[in-house]
């Protein structure tokens, strides 16, 4: 094992286990037509009887293309797809089993009841890896198959990999190509480490978030690669009643060097949040498309809180369309509709303690504000420092906010009255 650290904890990052378990040593075919389902799993329970090793996907003269229905994982496995190697999620919902709704939504994200698993899925486990050796190691969801049927579809779509319950950790040299849904789902997990990932799907695709940690601690994501119809990074603690009843903050998350481009936000909190959201540090992030490049969320409908947030060495490259620069708002409304009928949180959400420094988005057209600063009368945004950021267009949209921004650092200029000047 290595260690890397963070916020001073140590992140435990697994390294190679012994015991070794080919796919293609338990039936699979790998050839696009039969479905391998049945060999990754007895390859996963042999893993559970050996207490522990390395699952092979391989890529070889024989077949690479393997066709599967979703999978769960078990504890201490090394799962590992070789470079050539593809898995590609059955297109067929019928063969895609239904679980329940995460405690801290109540109901899917995107229907209520229960939702479609997702196609690498544990819960409750300890010490995972899922790794490739880069961009020719996929995860292929087939996302057009479900896409068409967003509407239509008695439950909400799955995600690529959903880890739950769980702690330990790694995600790392893999692609992932066209989710019915997120791409990654960390649920109230403990010490994640994903790197090196490539995401892919059409600008068009709708709900394919890249990483969305929700209820999570001690979580990086870095060095990877987002193209898709939604957002880069979406951080989240739950929705409405069941988010705060639920009560399991997303605290001490790190995204750093990342690359996005997507229809939506490029990094998002909320807004999701109800279970509160703190100590979250976004650093060396460039943008080729996004519907802006920092996004801070709640409504009245969240109550939780979202604190101790830092933005920094951002940029967007030539090209790239901003609908704002940077924005924090506190207005908007998409209300759990499984809440109890008149359901509301006992106080609005606390927004405090946000800085941005060093935000390059002067290549970017911006359709809206290049500051959109919007708390709420009952939750005045407290504490926003601004320091060497620099957008081409739009201007300032304030209101029921605080905070303060460096003289002689800022484009455009000046700011609105609610932020203060300092030198």
């Amino acid at each position: 094992m290595f260690a890397l650290a963070t916020f001073g904890l140590v992140l435990v990052v697994n390294s190679g286990v012994c015991s070794v378990f080919n796919v293609k040593d338990y039936g699979a075919k790998g050839d696009n037509v039969t479905d391998d389902t049945h060999a990754f799993v007895a390859a996963i329970d042999a893993v559970s009887t050996a207490g522990g090793g390395t699952v092979v996907v391989p890529a070889d003269g024989s077949g690479s293309l393997y066709l599967i229905s979703p999978i769960n994982l078990t504890s201490n496995v090394d799962f590992y797809i070789r470079g050539g190697a593809t898995i590609l999620g059955v297109a067929d919902k019928d063969k895609w089993p239904i679980i329940q709704a995460a405690p801290s939504y109540g109901q899917g994200r995107d229907k209520p009841g229960p939702r479609f698993t997702s196609l690498l899925h544990g819960e409750h486990l300890k010490n995972i890896t899922i790794r490739g050796d880069g961009a020719t190691s996929l995860l292929d969801g087939q996302g057009a198959y479900w896409w068409p049927q967003k509407k239509t579809l008695p439950y909400t779509r799955g995600h690529l990999i959903e880890l739950m319950y769980s702690a330990d950790l790694v995600i790392r040299d893999i692609s992932m190509k066209d989710s019915p849904f997120w791409n990654n789902h960390i649920y109230d997990c403990d010490n994640v480490h994903i790197t090196g990932v490539t995401i892919t799907a059409p600008d068009d695709s709708p709900n394919t978030d890249g990483w969305d940690p929700d209820s999570s601690r001690n979580v990086v994501i870095e060095d990877s690669t987002y193209a898709g119809g939604d957002d880069c990074v979406a951080i989240k603690s739950g929705w409405d009643c069941f988010g705060i009843s639920y009560n399991k903050p997303c605290v001490n998350i790190t995204i750093r060097n990342l690359t996005c481009d997507g229809r939506f936000a490029g990094i998002a909190i909320g807004s999701e949040m109800s279970g509160g959201i703190d100590n979250v540090v976004v650093d060396q992030v460039q943008f080729k498309h996004a519907n802006g490049a920092a996004h801070i969320k709640t409504g009245p409908s969240r109550g939780g809180y979202v604190t101790n947030v830092k933005f920094s060495n951002l940029v967007a490259q030539e090209g790239a369309v901003f609908q704002d620069g940077i924005l924090v708002d506190a207005s908007y409304r998409a209300a759990n509709p499984s809440c109890p009928p008149g359901w509301k949180p006992a106080a609005a959400p606390k927004m405090s303690d946000y800085s941005f420094t060093n935000i390059d988005g002067t290549d970017a057209t911006i359709t809206g504000a290049a500051f959109h600063l919007k708390g709420g009368a009952a939750n005045v945004v407290q504490r926003v420092t601004i320091e060497n950021v620099h957008f081409a267009q739009g201007g300032w949209d304030c209101s029921n906010v605080t905070g303060t921004a460096k003289t002689g650092t800022i484009t455009p200029w000046p700011p609105c009255p609610e932020i203060k000047v300092v030198a």
